[in-house]
């Protein structure tokens, strides 16, 4: 990379530990936001290695644009129906033909969500209640002229079909970016991005739903920190066959609370802790957060691609933080995932070997080789007070 390209800064400003105010989201595995970019990145590494395992290259697709339209219920205490289906929109482009073969990208798509709604939430009748729109088009892109007599030289005519063998040449764009882009990478995680982890892992942990069954995926976790007091509110969902009345709702409210504070409390003992649930409950209205399924895609909410998590799994409101939607981008030239996992290994390695809280900038240009990195920034926190816990490192 040029050296002009290179910035580097130390800076004074404390590490974020350290710091009077911070605010972290997590939204759970059921979320419909978190559904669409599991989906698109689970559906992108399935036709992948489809492409690999047949033609020995991954081919042109772009799932990053998935979106959830939710369906409807009527839910009551002890159980309920669907009314109207949930609807996962295929915003996508794949490379549909390999010479005389028809890949079957539609196939691929409906095993992997199947796959994953039916593990997700499985209460759900997939064969019933959702439905996969094909909005996939195939369109090139802009910059395809044409001459006067109607032929063209651009390659990106062929960047979604491979009429013969030796146009997936077109496909193997590893070194030329897709894009002008800028990610955002840093390390390590602070300690109230990792309790939003915590408490979300531990609710949606496998052996914690056959002890409480009751609970459902789509679980988001808010906490504020100011100094060492931290304020934790948790939407848990109820599922309506597992809750069989107001009073069974109410005291396993209190016992959540409990078990979440023990949780934070027992690892990281320093913080004061205060836990808040269902904050919108309303029981003089009947409102409460009681679900078929245990995700409100059930009930109107939508999700899409990039609106949730970033990258490390969170959204961390008071740091540097990338808008790149890096589920479902192609992995061979889609400098907004492949930068970002470059960003993140170098500002983790800078942590691991120095101990510096480290924030990366990388800007790509598009139509430019990849490894000709635009611009690089890093900015390096080293303040003598910073005492990182154990399982940082």
């Amino acid at each position: 990379m040029n050296k002009k390209n290179l910035f580097i800064s130390a800076s004074n400003k404390p590490c974020i530990d350290n710091t009077d105010y911070e605010v972290v989201e997590r939204k759970g595995i059921g979320h419909p936001d978190t559904l669409c970019d599991t989906i698109a990145e689970k559906v992108s590494q399935a036709y992948s290695q489809y492409c690999l395992n047949h033609y020995g290259i991954i081919l042109r697709h772009m799932v990053d644009k998935i979106a959830l339209s939710g369906g409807s219920a009527k839910v009551k205490f002890g159980g309920g129906e669907m009314q109207k289906p949930i609807r996962l929109y295929l915003n996508c482009r794949f490379t549909r033909t390999y010479q005389d073969e028809t890949i079957p990208y539609l196939e691929i798509v409906t095993d992997v969500v199947h796959k994953h709604f039916g593990e997700i939430l499985p209460l759900l009748d997939l064969d019933k209640w959702l439905m996969i729109v094909d909005n996939t088009h195939f369109a090139p892109g802009p910059g395809v002229v044409y001459e006067a007599d109607g032929s063209t030289q651009n390659e990106r005519q062929f960047f979604f079909e491979v009429p013969q063998k030796e146009f997936a040449v077109f496909h193997d764009n590893s070194l030329r970016s897709n894009d002008t882009s800028t990610t955002v990478s840093y390390s390590p995680l602070s300690t109230t991005e990792k309790i939003v982890i915590l408490v979300e892992k531990a609710l949606n942990d496998k052996e914690f739903k056959k002890l409480y069954p009751f609970v459902g995926s789509d679980i988001k976790v808010m906490a504020r920190r100011i100094q060492k007091n931290v304020d934790i509110t948790v939407c848990v969902p109820f599922i309506a066959l597992h809750t069989p009345d107001k009073e069974f709702y109410a005291q396993k409210l209190i016992l959540l609370e409990r078990l979440i504070k023990e949780l934070v409390i027992g690892k990281y003992g320093e913080y004061e802790v205060s836990v808040s649930l269902n904050t919108r409950d309303n029981p003089s209205k009947s409102d409460y957060y009681l679900t078929l399924t245990g995700s409100a895609i059930e009930s109107g909410d939508e999700g899409v691609v990039g609106r949730g998590n970033r990258y490390n799994g969170i959204i961390p409101f008071t740091r540097h933080m990338s808008i790149e939607a890096c589920c479902g981008k192609n992995p061979v030239y889609h400098v907004g995932k492949i930068y970002t996992a470059i960003g993140s290994l170098i500002s983790s390695e800078i942590f691991s070997l120095l101990g510096l809280e480290t924030c990366v900038y990388l800007t790509s240009q598009m139509g430019r080789s990849i490894s000709e990195i635009h611009g690089l920034s890093m900015s390096k926190s080293m303040v003598g007070v910073f005492h990182p816990h154990k399982d940082n490192l």
